[in-house]
């Protein structure tokens, strides 16, 4: 499982290169999910609504299931406002119901001594 955060002051630059390396490490360490989390996030617009549509579906051509995680109810409200469906990511309150939707949470073994 990869992590992906998306900073707070999300532009071009820094929405670019988390795409750029995002795609070379799903194949290189084969992973099974990817966690965009956004709580940094304040606000959204049109173009960072798109950003995270192309972020998950990088990942999901790459048989990477992404899950976004952390969303505020400021960031969620424009995101149907502005009829930018998020449809192919899953969709997690927190980190824990994240491991537990990506099925990667350990059960925990007999106490070693």
């Amino acid at each position: 499982m990869l992590l992906a955060t998306v900073p707070a002051n999300l532009d071009e630059t820094a929405v670019l290169s988390p795409q750029d390396d995002l795609s070379p490490r799903i194949v290189k360490r084969a992973a099974r999910g990817v966690v965009i989390h956004v709580t940094a996030l304040h606000s959204v617009d049109t173009f960072v609504g798109r950003q995270l549509s192309v972020i998950a579906s990088v990942a999901n051509l790459l048989g990477a299931r992404p899950v976004l995680v952390g969303i505020r109810p400021a960031v969620a409200l424009p995101l149907l406002q502005l009829g930018i469906e998020l449809d192919d990511i899953t969709k997690a309150r927190n980190l824990d119901a994240v491991l537990r939707e990506l099925g990667a949470r350990r059960t925990r073994g007999p106490a070693r001594r």
